[in-house]
């Protein structure tokens, strides 16, 4: 009977070590790790580190071009002036949003006339012509440009001279050469997806053409559209 109840008692005692060691080991086991997620069905995958840039829009080399539906002002010669008018279309290059090349050409016309304080004669020359001219642009602002270059102008016309003794009347018709300089307000904005420019244009010209005898200068105004 004694016997039996010691036994009793060391397989109680045993039970309840393995047990308490089962309870203890739970406890501080560590939670197992939840397993990643997997990505979503068409979610775009991350870039991978240190990979460029796009490349700035508006930097890639494009065509230009304009054109101005007026020109007008005045030209001189001597003493010799009157109004100029004429039109202008554009077509070049533009290599970056700072610097671009492309071609000016400008037909016009211009009516001189002189009349000398106290003198009897009246001159009046009526002169037509096309300024070709390459220029070099530069765009330091969207809104603002600068351009000059070297110009060849093919003019043609007339003159008459009308006084006591009659009138007298000559022609000529000859290649020049030629200086063009321009500043120009580009009214527009910018296509953020190409990167191009675009606007309604007013610039200023001063072109003088290099004529025997007195040069030819003219200082016009203009009145167009540009996409650069």
């Amino acid at each position: 009977m004694r016997h039996s109840f010691r036994i009793s008692a060391v397989v109680l005692t045993l039970a309840s070590v393995v047990c308490f060691a089962n309870v203890a080991s739970a406890q501080g086991a560590p939670p197992a790790a939840a397993p990643a997620a997997a990505p979503a069905a068409g979610a775009p995958a991350a870039p991978a580190a240190g990979a460029p840039a796009d490349a700035e829009k508006g930097e890639q080399g494009r065509l230009r071009i304009g054109f101005n539906f007026l020109n007008a002002g005045i030209g001189s010669a001597g003493d010799l002036s009157g109004p100029f008018i004429g039109a202008t279309f554009k077509i070049g290059w533009q290599f970056d949003r700072l610097m671009g090349l492309y071609g000016n050409i400008s037909p016009f016309i211009w009516i001189g006339s002189s009349s000398a304080a106290g003198a009897s004669n009246v001159s009046i020359g009526a002169i037509t012509g096309t300024q070709l001219t390459p220029l070099f642009s530069l765009t330091p602002a969207d809104i603002f440009e600068v351009a000059a270059g070297p110009s060849l102008d093919y003019l043609t016309g007339g003159g008459a001279s009308v006084g006591p003794g009659g009138s007298t009347v000559g022609g000529f018709s000859s290649v020049y050469f030629g200086l063009h300089g321009k500043v120009a307000l580009h009214l527009g904005g910018r296509n953020e997806e190409t990167g191009r420019r675009r606007g309604f244009t007013i610039e200023g010209n001063v072109h003088p053409s290099f004529t025997p005898g007195d040069a030819a200068l003219f200082i016009t105004g203009g009145l167009g559209y540009d996409w650069l």
